[in-house]
């Protein structure tokens, strides 16, 4: 089985695997790990849930993807477009961080592309120290995507932090009245 097919078996039903998240998985076919950085492809399907637990309406505004070495969890925020390619891309942090990272699922390939280590914790306005060990998947998004990786990531995150301003608010909403 195609690690794409796996990671769209745990997508909420109805909801196709984005292109750019399909190329993330191709890759991984073709060449293994490392992506990028401690960037990994979920394909266990049980993330939305523990988020989410009790909550299956919540569970589908949410499609797991991937995930970072401390816990965190990588999705596609289900609630602005029905087409899961202009989805924004959130991370649910391990400690409590609730942020989106990117406006879509390409820019998040983008954003990967630069190279750092974790996502959740790295100041992306730095160039990341991984650069070099991701130029596999920049060659890899720039082949079958047609995009170009910029040498930092803060100018796509602040852009999407800014478009989609309600993500950390929706969950601790939510959290505050069921948990």
């Amino acid at each position: 089985m195609m690690i794409s097919d796996s990671v769209q078996s745990c997508f909420p039903d109805g909801v196709r695997l984005p292109n750019a998240i399909r190329c993330i998985c191709d890759f991984l076919d073709a060449n293994g790990y490392p992506i990028s950085g401690c960037f990994e492809v979920n394909t266990r399907g049980d993330d939305a849930a523990s988020w989410f637990p009790s909550d299956t309406g919540m569970q589908r505004q949410i499609a797991v993807f991937g995930n970072g070495s401390t816990g965190s969890t990588y999705a596609l925020w289900l609630t602005h477009s029905p087409n899961p390619d202009d989805a924004p891309v959130v991370l649910l942090g391990s400690e409590g961080d609730f942020k989106v990272l990117a406006e879509s699922p390409t820019q998040f390939c983008q954003l990967l592309g630069c190279g750092y280590d974790e996502l959740e914790w790295d100041d992306l306005s730095t160039t990341p120290t991984g650069r070099d060990a991701t130029a596999p998947f920049r060659k890899w998004i720039a082949d079958k995507l047609g995009l170009d990786c910029p040498s930092t990531g803060d100018a796509i995150a602040q852009h999407a932090a800014d478009r989609f301003p309600g993500f950390a608010d929706w969950v601790t909403t939510w959290q505050d009245g069921n948990l």
